[in-house]
């Protein structure tokens, strides 16, 4: 995994609010929708036009981002706002919470793409 620094703006009914999808988001979203929930919001192969990613996750992803700079207002309602005002609020968010991992974003990135154990230092 690369830097996280996910941050991206959207502006709702004239009031801008900052959605920070960093380290301990992603592990809040892991917890709750499980280790493969980014690979989740792509298309399996064979998907239909009808296919859309799973709302829940794109609603607590939306969630979750508001947490750290508008915590005291953020619920699904706020939630809906945000997606109706930028249906792409959560593609980008990802996007630049991976920036390191290339084009698309975490999209790209193998899962556990982590190195192996070396060798023990005696």
């Amino acid at each position: 995994m690369g830097k996280v620094t996910g941050k991206t703006t959207v502006a709702v009914d004239g009031t801008n609010y900052t959605l920070f999808l960093g380290f301990s988001g992603l592990a809040e979203l892991q917890e709750k929708h499980g280790q493969d929930f980014l690979a989740k919001l792509t298309p399996p192969e064979g998907a239909g036009e009808a296919w859309v990613p799973p709302m829940a996750i794109m609603r607590d992803i939306i969630l979750e981002a508001l947490q750290r700079h508008h915590g005291d207002e953020a619920d699904r309602w706020l939630a809906d706002d945000v997606f109706a005002a930028d249906p792409e609020a959560v593609g980008s968010l990802i996007e630049a919470s991976f920036p390191d991992e290339g084009e698309g974003g975490a999209k790209g990135a193998p899962a556990g793409n982590a190195k192996g154990p070396g060798k023990k230092r005696p």
